[in-house]
C-alpha cells in the first residue's frame, strides 16, 4: 500500500467549541419537548392579554425558557453543521487502513435518547428551582459527555451518518475506536480512509479496493 501514514501520527481534537455544540445537538429532542411544553403553558396562562407593565414582565418570564431552548437548538444545529463541514474538509489528511473488526452502533442513539434525554424531561409543573436543578444536572452530563466517546453517539448525527466500533492495523499496532461515516455499511477487510478527530474517535469513508 502506498499510503504509509498512520492514523495516530498525533491525536487530533475537535475545535474548541465543537464538543459543546455536539452536546447541544445531542439534546435537541429534550429542548424541543421543553419548548413545546412551556409554549403550551404560555398560551393558556396569558389569555386574555392586557397590555401593562405586569403583563410584559410576566410574558418575559414565561417566554424565557422556550427562547433559551430555541437558542440551544439553533446553536446545536448550526454548530454541528459547520463542525462536520470542517471535519470533511480535513479527512484527506488521514490515512488508509484495513478494517479488521467492525460492529454497527446505529442503535446506540435510541438507547441514548431513552437514558440521557427522556429522563431529563420535566414532569408536571416545574418551578424555577427545578429548572435550575435540571440545568445543573445537564452541566455535569455535558462535562462527562465531551470527555467520552459518547461525543459521536448523537440522535441528530444518526439522521445522516452511521457509527461503528472498529479495530484496525496502524503500522505494527492494533487500534480500536469509534468511526462515524456517511457510508451505511462497512465490513471487515474494507479499505477505509480515516481521520482522527479525538481519542479513539475517527471520521472516514470507504475506499474502493
Amino acid at each position: 500500500m502506498e499510503n504509509k501514514k498512520t492514523a495516530y501520527a498525533r491525536v487530533n481534537s475537535l475545535d474548541r467549541l465543537a464538543p459543546y455544540v455536539l452536546f447541544l445537538s445531542s439534546y435537541l429532542p429534550l429542548f424541543v419537548l421543553i419548548a413545546m411544553k412551556e409554549g403550551c403553558k404560555i398560551e393558556m396562562d396569558v389569555s386574555p392579554l392586557r397590555i401593562d407593565v405586569g403583563t410584559i414582565r410576566d410574558l418575559s418570564r414565561a417566554y424565557l425558557i422556550p427562547l433559551i431552548c430555541v437558542l440551544c437548538i439553533a446553536l446545536g444545529l448550526i454548530g454541528t453543521f459547520f463542525t462536520f463541514e470542517n471535519i470533511e474538509g480535513r479527512v484527506e489528511n488521514g490515512s488508509i487502513t484495513t478494517i479488521e473488526e467492525v460492529s454497527g452502533l446505529n442503535d446506540e442513539p435510541l438507547a441514548y435518547i431513552a437514558t440521557y434525554v427522556i429522563s431529563f424531561v420535566p414532569q408536571g409543573s416545574e418551578s424555577w428551582e427545578n429548572m435550575l436543578a435540571l440545568l445543573f444536572l445537564l452541566a455535569i452530563v455535558c462535562h462527562l459527555y465531551i470527555r467520552s466517546k459518547l461525543l459521536l453517539v448523537n440522535p441528530v448525527l444518526s439522521l445522516r451518518y452511521s457509527i461503528f466500533s472498529i479495530r484496525f492495523e496502524d503500522g505494527e499496532v492494533i487500534r480500536q475506536g469509534i468511526l462515524i461515516s456517511r457510508d451505511r455499511y462497512i465490513q471487515e477487510k474494507d479499505l477505509v480512509k480515516i481521520y482522527n478527530i479525538g481519542y479513539q474517535l475517527y471520521y472516514g469513508y470507504k475506499k474502493e479496493k
